[in-house]
């Protein structure tokens, strides 16, 4: 029992593991994004489809190193790491930006559960 236990520790590190690279990619994104937009002619009425992107490979991301560390069950450790992503961002948005839209936080939900899904699964294929 107590080998199971730690053997579940070591899958939650690899999930937080995850969770700490989708959310520095996600940052990286956004200031090379933020570059970008600052010298180049993008409208504003882009910034909405960047910032899908950006939690689209952030979550990508950080499932991708969760299923290549724990090398099984990719679907399920890359969706866990999706859903924790998005709630580490929206807990980000409501502290500085509050006011989003409903459908606006349920569509990045499905966005980055699906990212997250794909990318545990590759990273499962990739260990």
């Amino acid at each position: 029992m107590r080998k199971e236990y730690l053997t579940d520790m070591i899958k939650a590190s690899a999930v937080l593991k995850g969770i700490l690279t989708a959310v520095a990619v996600s940052l990286i994104l956004s200031a090379i994004i933020g570059v970008v937009y600052h010298f180049s002619s993008i409208t504003v009425a882009a910034i909405p489809w960047l910032t899908v992107v950006i939690l689209a490979v952030g979550a990508f991301g950080g499932a991708l190193i969760t299923g290549k560390d724990v090398g099984n069950k990719g679907l399920y450790y890359g969706l866990a790491t999706g859903l924790v992503f998005f709630l580490v961002i929206l807990l980000a948005a409501k502290l500085f930006m509050p006011g989003q839209s409903a459908l606006g936080i349920v569509y990045k939900l499905l966005i980055t559960a699906a990212a997250g899904t794909v990318g545990g699964i590759i990273g499962v294929g990739l260990s």
